[in-house]
């Protein structure tokens, strides 16, 4: 393969993989706030219907019945489905990427730029031999067997 091939080839390669990065990066940023978003929601809800209601659960109640919340009206089975609404969001947002391996893939994806990135940049050289050309193509093609997933 001549260098210039090669060097085309890696690079749109990758282009390719530094897009699945980016995008593992942000899914993984997105689950991360809002498992914080609503287990910080949760404990809220939870930790002032614990202390009567009087800042946020009150509220809550009132706005989900339409009526000012006595002492422990029905009103507050409202505020409890939302607290196990919100940690059930908070929960799954943290299940779906701890099961999705998703700060596993992004740190693979960033090593495989990186192993990338690194052949590229010898290529720049225009006076390769023969054997750093075939080296470097061998180089692409274990980066290939290594991460088959980002080259799909």
């Amino acid at each position: 393969m001549k260098r210039e091939a090669l060097l085309a080839e890696i690079s749109q390669r990758r282009t390719d993989v530094s897009k699945k990065a980016r995008r593992y990066r942000r899914l993984n940023i997105a689950l991360l706030v809002a498992s914080l978003f609503f287990g910080l929601l949760a404990t809220t809800l939870a930790g002032d219907s614990a202390a009567e209601g009087k800042l946020v659960a009150a509220n809550v109640a009132e706005a989900t019945t339409g009526k000012v919340p006595s002492t422990l009206p029905p009103g507050w089975r409202n505020v409890c489905r939302l607290i196990a609404i919100c940690t059930f969001l908070g929960t799954a947002a943290t299940g779906i990427s701890t099961g999705l391996k998703i700060a596993e893939n992004q740190s693979k994806a960033t090593l495989c730029v990186g192993q990338l990135n690194a052949m590229q940049i010898e290529l720049l050289d225009e006076n390769q031999d023969e054997a750093t050309l075939r080296r470097l193509q061998d180089d692409l093609l274990k980066v290939y067997k290594d991460y088959p997933e980002y080259f799909l």
